[in-house]
């Protein structure tokens, strides 16, 4: 009989299971995004993606995970949770009512209790983290500088633009976010997954700053396509009419990190519940109810340990309680279309 609290279960113990999971052949077909899709099916993959991460983390396996991902109506997805659930357990057709209880703890405690918040990444990035471990440091003083002087530029042409070209870089900067951040959201963290998020706008994904650009040319840093990306950094500067001096530092300051990222690959982290502070004890309290428990099962279905998304973290976490995935296999190159003009003006560089 398998016991109903795995909170012996390690990050590296789950990126394991995860990624051994999305190797298997009906799984990773599910998972993975052609890349001629529009965003709004892009999403849908996505989803599929959150459900999966959400059975390994409840089962700690991927046993039985293709006929569960196969299911495509929600109420089935859950019946077949509750369902193995039921058979990991040893329960008898006979005890299911009388042992519910124990159904209910299974699926509170892998999952809430026990489970696991998620953190974007590169593989730099990685390097980094499973050396020193998550904390406020891990950018420099000399790079937080280059960040604000790079916005301070769009903000001298574009001075009533609410709204940064690095996202939220700057503004975390400035508010002194310091921590690391994590999502309790898989869907929230693969967003983030082509990292830094800061250099993936800057690049070209910001609606705000790149409103005339095709969607398919906006995908220059996932691609590690430095033509594309390079033309989105040209026409960002040449629509906001600036000047040499300042287009020079642009492209300085686009080179500069293009030549420290345009090698790395999307990851997706895992990190214990138990070391971040969420879902404390009085939190748990409210699945105990009727109304609870289908909400927690929805949430598994969902891949939702928990609801917060990017929330900024204080709290060190230790290397040995860190583990990673790499997403590039269900993460394939978007296909670029250069038939289209990269706005609408007749603008080519």
């Amino acid at each position: 009989m398998e016991s109903n609290i795995n909170k012996k279960h390690s990050s590296q113990e789950i990126a394991k299971i995860v990624d051994d999971g999305i190797k298997k052949n009906g799984i990773r077909k599910i998972l993975t995004q052609p890349g001629n899709l529009p965003y709004n099916e892009v999403k849908k993959i996505q989803s599929e993606f959150c459900r999966f991460i959400g059975y390994c983390i409840l089962f700690r396996s991927t046993i039985n995970a293709e006929k569960y991902m196969a299911l495509k109506e929600k109420k089935e997805q859950i019946n077949f949770i509750k369902s193995e659930i039921i058979n990991r357990l040893g329960i008898l057709p006979s005890e299911v009512n009388e042992r519910k209880n124990e159904v209910k703890e299974y699926a509170l405690n892998n999952f809430k209790r026990y489970g696991f918040v998620f953190h974007a990444c590169n593989s730099k990035s990685i390097d980094k983290k499973m050396k020193f471990g998550l904390n406020g440091n891990n950018d420099n003083e000399e790079h937080q500088k280059e960040l604000l002087e790079i916005e301070a530029i769009y903000i001298k042409y574009d001075p009533n633009n609410l709204y940064s070209p690095l996202g939220f870089a700057s503004s975390d900067i400035k508010e002194k976010k310091n921590g690391w951040f994590f999502d309790g959201w898989p869907l929230n963290a693969t967003g983030y997954a082509n990292s830094p998020q800061w250099f993936s706008y800057f690049c070209g994904k910001s609606y705000i700053y790149f409103d005339d650009i095709p969607e398919e040319r906006r995908n220059g840093y996932a691609n590690k396509d430095f033509k594309t990306s390079l033309e989105a950094v040209a026409y960002l500067i040449k629509s906001r009419g600036m000047s040499k001096e300042d287009g020079i530092k642009i492209f300085k300051f686009f080179y500069k990190f293009w030549n420290e990222y345009k090698d790395t690959t999307p990851c997706l982290m895992f990190i214990p519940v138990k070391e971040v502070g969420l879902n404390s004890e009085s939190e748990l309290e409210r699945y105990l109810t009727k109304e609870g428990m289908s909400s927690l099962f929805e949430d598994i279905v969902l891949g939702k340990v928990n609801s917060l998304n990017n929330y900024c973290c204080k709290q060190n976490v230790d290397p040995d309680k860190l583990a990673y995935v790499d997403l590039s296999p269900i993460l394939p190159k978007k296909i670029i279309n250069r038939t289209k003009r990269l706005v609408k003006e007749d603008f080519e560089r």
